[in-house]
């Protein structure tokens, strides 16, 4: 019964979810990230890429809809990327791309950077919580089904 209790554990802490702005949606942020300035948001998405300075660790994600659990969807709906800044250092090793995070932070505003051949305007977050979800494994219960005959199934 614990361990069901423990799995059913929000990633994200209540007190943090109640202090989001629940109302502000990520196609706003990107449109007009400075005018969100000093909200609190959750979002979710697939790590692109990181960058690790002194003290501190940048990464770019692929915004992707959360589900009831607050997990990223396994979708290619997005709209847009963003960046996730940490005033601390992750191993760019464990928060690799195609990790799954879902992270719950200040807006800061945008930061314009290179993508490919454009100029992107990211929004940017300042976490104060993040989860990393556990890469994706195909394990589950796998069933058979088939008519025995003679000791063999056909």
């Amino acid at each position: 019964m614990l361990a069901l209790l423990f799995a059913c554990a929000p990633v994200i802490s209540k007190q943090s979810l109640r202090e989001a702005d629940e109302s502000l949606t990520f196609q706003e942020l990107i449109k007009d990230p400075e005018r969100s300035k000093g909200k609190l948001m959750l979002l979710g998405g697939e790590i692109i890429s990181n960058t690790v300075k002194e003290d501190e660790t940048w990464m770019e994600v692929l915004q992707q809809p959360l589900d009831w659990q607050l997990k990223p969807k396994d979708t290619d709906l997005s709209h847009g990327r963003f960046l996730v800044h940490l005033a601390e250092f992750r191993d760019p090793a464990v928060y690799a791309p195609g990790r799954k995070i879902t992270v719950l932070g200040k807006v800061q505003g945008k930061k314009i950077l290179p993508l490919q051949e454009i100029m992107y305007s990211y929004p940017v977050l300042t976490a104060r919580e993040i989860h990393l979800w556990k890469p994706e494994t195909w394990g589950g219960p796998f069933f058979h089904f088939g008519i025995e005959v003679g000791g063999m199934i056909r």
